[in-house]
C-alpha cells in the first residue's frame, strides 16, 4: 500500500478530541459521537443505501466503499439518535476461505499506522477439529491474530465454521477500535467496528430497556 494512499484511509479513521460533536475532529470518517443521524448524513457526499429501526436503534449504511484495497459498507449506528457507534464491514467472497486471513493481514497495516500498537491481538480457538495440533497448543502457541497466517492450512475453515476468532483491539481517549474476523456456518465476517468510549454505557442503557441487539 502506498505512502500517499495509506494517508488517504487514513483521513476516514482519525480520532479527535474536542466535546462539541458538531466542531470537533471526527472520530469516524467526517463524523464524531453524539452527532444526530441529520448531521452524519451532511457528513457524506452520497446518500445512504438503507435506513432502519432495530431495537430502539437506527442504523443507516452506505454501500459501495473502499478501504485499502477492499470494497466495503460503512454502517452508523444511533442510539436515541446520537452516533455511538459504526462500522467497516468488508464485502469481499472468497472460495478459498483462507483469502479472509489475507484480506485480515491487509488491513491491519493501516489500522497500525493509524493507532499504533493495539492493547490486544487475540485468536480465539473454540475448537481444534480441523488443525494439527490440539486445542490446549493452540490456545498456548497461537493465542495471537498476529500468529495466523494465510499460508496455514485450515485456518480460513476453522473461522468458517467459528472454530477460530480473531480479533485485534485499539483504545484511544474517545474511540474503541475492534477489528474482527468471525464465521459460523461457512460464512465469515470481516469487519472494523469503531464504539464511542463516553456513549457505551448510554447505548447499553439504551438497548436494555428494549431487549438484546444484534447490530
Amino acid at each position: 500500500m502506498g505512502r500517499l494512499f495509506l494517508l488517504g484511509c487514513c483521513a476516514f479513521l482519525a480520532i479527535g478530541r474536542a466535546s462539541d460533536p458538531v466542531s470537533q475532529q471526527p472520530d469516524f470518517r467526517r463524523a464524531a459521537w453524539g452527532m444526530t443521524r441529520a448531521q452524519v448524513l451532511a457528513t457524506e457526499a452520497s446518500k445512504p443505501s438503507d435506513i432502519r429501526e432495530s431495537n430502539g436503534e437506527w442504523i443507516v449504511r452506505y454501500d459501495s466503499i473502499r478501504l485499502g484495497d477492499l470494497a466495503c459498507r460503512v454502517v452508523y449506528i444511533f442510539a436515541n439518535d446520537k452516533l455511538v457507534r459504526a462500522k467497516y464491514v468488508f464485502d469481499a467472497e472468497h472460495g478459498d476461505p483462507n483469502d479472509f486471513i489475507r484480506d485480515f493481514k491487509t488491513i491491519e497495516p493501516l489500522l497500525h499506522e493509524t493507532y499504533g500498537k493495539p492493547v490486544s491481538e487475540r485468536a480465539f480457538w473454540q475448537d481444534d477439529l480441523y488443525q494439527d495440533e490440539p486445542r490446549s497448543y493452540l490456545e498456548q502457541d497461537r493465542a495471537s491474530s498476529a500468529d495466523i497466517l494465510p499460508s496455514d492450512r485450515f485456518v480460513g475453515l476453522s473461522i468458517s465454521q467459528g472454530h477460530l476468532k480473531l480479533y485485534t483491539q485499539w483504545r484511544g481517549d474517545r474511540t474503541k477500535i475492534l477489528h474482527g474476523l468471525t464465521g459460523a456456518d461457512d460464512h465469515i465476517t470481516h469487519q472494523i467496528e469503531f464504539l464511542s468510549v463516553e456513549l457505551e454505557k448510554f447505548e447499553g442503557e439504551v438497548r436494555g430497556t428494549r431487549g438484546p441487539s444484534n447490530n
